[in-house]
């Protein structure tokens, strides 16, 4: 393979249930000579893809998670430098952690676009830091910027690979997996918290993962999705200046059998924490509780649902009873590949996909190492983390199955994400407004109007930029977007 020849991207997307992993499956025996490394979002799809590859006779399939082996990125490199398997199966997670010099002459294929911005801002406790970051990092005094002792990466990475699929050690593989991969800004200071009165370190991680090396030594690169054009990985390919194309693996169109019902619940384009805690004297409330503006929302859409099965997507900061509603199926906000829920017709959505002001300045600075506006970059990244969730949720129901025998239904958080969802649905799906509530006017400001006041009044007192930014535990950046804020 010439690497310097320029590269394409197939992308086969269409709609949850038109059969991309079927078009997959039935190209495997057109070519015995061709292998596969197939990239799901999760474990639990891997087994669903592994019996229906075996079920057409092919048994040349080997699936490689934390599920199955204890240093899985060092596992998958090896097999890729074997004969078999014809078929190797893992997850987002492991591809985006693969030195791509080993997927040569393979074909990767993408199942659903990975998210690649890799931004954290978290903290984290003496015992944590202690056990899996001190004996591997290093920190400059004055910047706070961290990176990997000389002569400690390979033990780094193992440790890395030990952790990364444990859900309760995501800061710490953030934190590593940007070190290791040499590109990131990683930030490490200490600091009292006054909340808890207990020192704590903090993390700050401006990364994201660049698939290019992907797309330049595999020898072929397919990415299937129901929205491939509208992610912040489809931009950067955009602006690597890759050539995009229609993958062999894009079904022919199929649409559903019934227009479905889509109900906004809230009037105009906005849904925040703040408008869904809101009383209905205006104050805003410091926990969930039976008299919030969100309540109330949630009360209507699963009354109406008579009992009947409904999947929900709520923050966990949603406190609302479910547990008094046996019909009420949560699923996780990551709905891709989630099946089994072939007769719900009904399915609700109040989340929202807002950042809050330390998280949009990590994301402004990606954009920025990215080369990609930052206008055209926050709205994909707000569509991946809002507008695609709540899709994906809306297709797990009944509608995927294209023989269902009665409409969907499906409750949004505003009208615009109706709209939004419409479209995505494709066909003829009808936007109803029984339930649409105006949005409430709240007597307290946002947290980001907080912010902006206090670090006004700290100004005002006479303190310095580098000051204000020292007790709001904020960049410096920051503060002085906040102090430019018109009132």
């Amino acid at each position: 393979m010439n690497l310097s020849e320029p590269k394409i991207i197939y992308v086969a997307e269409a709609t949850p249930g038109t059969g991309k992993t079927e078009q997959f499956i039935r190209e495997l025996d057109t070519d015995p000579y061709k292998r596969y490394l197939y990239a799901v979002p999760t474990k639990v799809l891997s087994k669903d893809v592994v019996k229906r590859i075996q079920a057409i006779g092919i048994n040349h399939v080997c699936v490689i998670n934390s599920d199955t082996h204890k240093h899985v990125t060092d596992t998958v490199e090896c097999a890729l430098l074997e004969d078999d398997p014809k078929v190797l199966i893992i997850t987002h997670k492991t591809l985006l952690d693969l030195d791509p010099c080993y997927l040569q002459d393979w074909v990767v294929v993408i199942d659903e676009v990975p998210s690649v911005a890799n931004n954290l801002t978290r903290d984290i406790g003496d015992h944590a830091y202690t056990n899996f970051l001190e004996k591997f990092i290093e920190i400059d005094d004055d910047s706070t910027k961290a990176s990997i002792k000389r002569g400690m990466t390979k033990e780094a990475r193992a440790i890395y690979s030990d952790v990364i699929d444990d859900k309760g050690m995501s800061t710490i593989t953030t934190c590593l997996g940007a070190l290791l991969r040499g590109k990131a800004d990683v930030f490490i200071k200490e600091y009292l918290s006054k909340k808890e009165n207990k020192w704590k370190w903090q993390i700050r991680v401006i990364d994201y993962f660049d698939l290019s090396g992907i797309y330049e030594h595999a020898s072929e690169t397919h990415i299937l999705g129901a929205n491939v054009t509208g992610t912040l990985a489809y931009q950067h390919a955009l602006t690597k200046g890759y050539a995009i194309t229609v993958s062999k693996f894009t079904p022919e169109y199929r649409g559903y059998k019934f227009a479905s019902y889509i109900y906004p619940l809230i009037g105009g384009s906005k849904v925040s924490k703040t408008m869904l805690l809101t009383l209905p004297d205006g104050n805003v409330a410091e926990e969930w509780n039976d008299r919030v503006f969100g309540h109330d929302l949630l009360r209507d859409a699963i009354e109406f649902v008579q009992g009947e099965p409904i999947l929900v997507q709520v923050h966990e900061w949603c406190k609302y009873p479910f547990d008094d509603h046996p019909n009420v199926i949560r699923i996780p906000f990551d709905a891709r590949g989630l099946n089994g829920y072939s007769d719900v017709h009904h399915t609700l959505s109040l989340i929202h996909g807002n950042p809050n002001p330390i998280d949009d300045q990590n994301n402004s600075e990606m954009l920025e190492k990215m080369l990609i506006p930052s206008s055209v970059g926050k709205q994909a990244i707000k569509d991946e983390r809002y507008r695609e969730l709540i899709f994906q949720g809306a297709t797990r129901s009944s509608i995927r199955t294209f023989n269902n025998d009665r409409p969907t239904i499906h409750f949004v958080p505003t009208e615009e994400s109706g709209l939004h969802l419409a479209f995505d649905l494709k066909g003829c799906h009808h936007i109803l407004k029984d339930f649409t509530r105006p949005a409430p006017c709240s007597n307290s400001r946002s947290k980001l109007e907080d912010n902006i006041f206090k670090a006004k009044e700290l100004s005002a007192e006479g303190l310095s930029l580098r000051k204000i930014a020292s007790i709001m535990d904020v960049s410096k950046s920051i503060v002085s977007r906040w102090l430019k804020a018109t009132n």
